[in-house]
């Protein structure tokens, strides 16, 4: 059923059932994980599932997002400080790898991490080992690293941003997540899904899709992925107060709207740069580039202020000088 399943990972799509099968094989495995998708395309989910059908599915899993971490901090986070090591560094503290020993460290938008920390990041996939920061002595840790990243690695370590032998030990496996608007075929039992789950906390029946709200959430390219379909699930299940979600709920943008919205700006743009060419050709003589465009003058004049063109200032001449 589409309720027992993860959010965001149906595998109703071929290229997801591919994505679900490969997880069955890396699952069991020590190897780590890259994970690649825009935001929100469910990165997290999957690192779960992974560490779900480990060897060992009860061992800890530790996730951290890389780039909420302050850069005077990040290595007291990940490989914690022995006290005294910094200032308000009033005792020892473990970082996450140490709190992730014998099980799965997730790094979530691991592409965010400073040349320094990715250098100490390698040495600890290389060796097995950290050092706390204040300290000499290694100590050893036995940690499975799932990555991910919505930024383009392998163009960070051609432009020098992403160390090279980093990328390579962490993508031994590498995943592929692709965006929700690549699997239309998940977008409605995603919609259920989450208004079921929603509903049910609720105290409320599932509610039902109206044809017009399954139209529109069929339209809509979903720039944000999973994540913002849930948001308009949510809201749109709140809203709805028990009785059917229609396309109201949604507040959704319609195609047609946005076509037209777009075919309006692009005429807009026309039709200003026409206005300008005019303008030069004609030396900013505002008589002369009206009848070059076929309006009248006072027309002209509305449309240099609508557009936001300005009008040169009139040279006075000063005989004597």
């Amino acid at each position: 059923m589409v309720d027992d399943c993860q959010p965001g990972f149906l595998a109703i799509d071929p290229e997801m059932r591919r994505l679900r099968d490969a997880l069955e094989t890396v699952a069991p495995t020590p190897l780590p994980v890259l994970i690649l998708g825009e935001t929100g395309t469910g990165k997290e989910v999957v690192a779960e599932w992974i560490a779900g059908m480990s060897r060992h599915p009860r061992e800890r899993f530790v996730k951290v997002n890389c780039a909420s971490l302050s850069e005077s901090l990040v290595e007291s986070e990940l490989f914690g400080h022995e006290r005294g090591a910094f200032t308000g560094a009033v005792a020892p503290r473990e970082g996450l790898f140490e709190a992730a020993h014998e099980g799965t460290l997730f790094l979530d938008e691991v592409g965010e991490l400073s040349p320094r920390t990715q250098a100490k990041l390698l040495r600890t996939l290389e060796y097995g080992e950290i050092v706390r920061v204040g300290s000499t002595r290694p100590r050893r840790v036995d940690v499975r690293v799932i990555a991910a990243t919505h930024r383009d690695l392998e163009q960070m370590v051609r432009d020098g941003d992403f160390r090279q032998d980093l990328y390579f030990r962490l993508n031994a496996v590498t995943l592929r997540i692709p965006p929700l608007r690549a699997r239309t075929t998940e977008v409605l039992p995603l919609a259920e899904l989450f208004a079921a789950r929603l509903a049910r906390r609720l105290g409320r029946p599932a509610p039902r899709l109206a044809p017009e709200a399954t139209a529109a959430l069929l339209a809509h390219t979903w720039p944000g992925n999973i994540r913002e379909l849930r948001h308009v699930i949510d809201r749109a299940v709140v809203m709805s107060k028990g009785g059917p979600i229609v396309a109201d709920h949604l507040m959704l943008e319609a195609p047609r709207e946005k076509a037209e919205a777009g075919i309006k700006g692009d005429l807009r743009t026309f039709e200003r740069d026409r206005i300008v060419a005019a303008l030069d050709r004609t030396r900013q003589n505002q008589t002369r580039a009206a009848e070059l465009l076929g309006v009248s003058r006072r027309t002209l004049t509305n449309k240099l202020n609508a557009y936001g063109i300005a009008r040169p200032r009139k040279k006075v001449a000063l005989e004597g000088c």
